[in-house]
């Protein structure tokens, strides 16, 4: 029998290619919004209404739950942002993080990477961890642990860190503290998309060189319902 559930919303993205589509049009957007990869065709990704009034809304990435499609897309719009860097390894956050840290670091020719993970070992050290609070779970922190085994592939090496997306910045600011606690030399940030501009603020004010680490593909502004659908703050869109 189908599963008895109503109200489930969907999570389905779309490429269009640039030949059927040759801008975004206007507001309001109703549960889809384009945006434009670098290679000039269009990736439509679902409304994401946040907490704790659903008045506001991003376009939501969610690399686990996309095509193959679009996560090979978008690693390779990764690695040609970040390629003049140089890293010699490439560490993933979890869980999203991950898929993306994957690709990225085989399109740039690394034999591994460095996954974190939010589930602690028996061998991993409190030393190696700090909590991180994300825009899709506010409310309960979680705690990131690097495998101490894992510390020999960074010594010495540029790091290049990757994320799906930055919005608030908690997830990638505690991520720099933790290589910040263990010497990395860390040359980039990754993501897929730069969501808002709130991360500038969240990173800047623990460092100022923080910001300017940060690379993607993609920029999306906050989006405010309004009569129809969703509206984009364009004073929102990152720099």
């Amino acid at each position: 029998m189908p599963l008895a559930f109503t109200d489930r919303g969907f999570y389905r993205d779309r490429i269009i290619p640039a030949g059927e589509l040759a801008e975004c049009g206007a507001p309001p957007y109703v549960d889809r919004y384009p945006v434009k990869l670098p290679d000039g065709d269009w990736a439509e990704l679902p409304f994401l209404a946040l907490p704790p009034d659903f008045e506001t809304a991003i376009a939501y990435l969610c690399i686990t739950e996309n095509s193959f499609a679009l996560e090979d897309r978008l690693s390779s719009a990764i690695v040609d942002c970040v390629r003049d860097l140089a890293s010699e390894i490439v560490v993933g956050m979890p869980t999203l993080g991950m898929v993306l840290a994957a690709s990225v670091a085989k399109k740039l020719g690394h034999p591994h990477y460095v996954p974190l993970s939010y589930s602690r070992k028996f061998w991993f050290e409190d030393e190696l961890s700090i909590p991180v609070i994300s825009i899709t779970s506010p409310l309960k922190p979680k705690t990131v642990f690097i495998d101490p085994r894992l510390l020999e592939r960074m010594e010495g090496r540029r790091v290049l860190l990757v994320e799906d997306v930055i919005s608030t910045g908690g997830t990638v600011s505690a991520e720099l503290e933790l290589m910040r606690r263990i010497g990395a030399d860390v040359v980039g940030v990754a993501t897929a998309i730069k969501e808002t501009n709130v991360w500038q603020q969240t990173l800047g004010a623990i460092d100022p060189a923080w910001p300017a680490l940060v690379r993607a593909p993609i920029s999306c502004p906050l989006f405010r319902k309004g009569p129809g659908g969703w509206y984009p703050d364009w004073s929102t869109l990152p720099a």
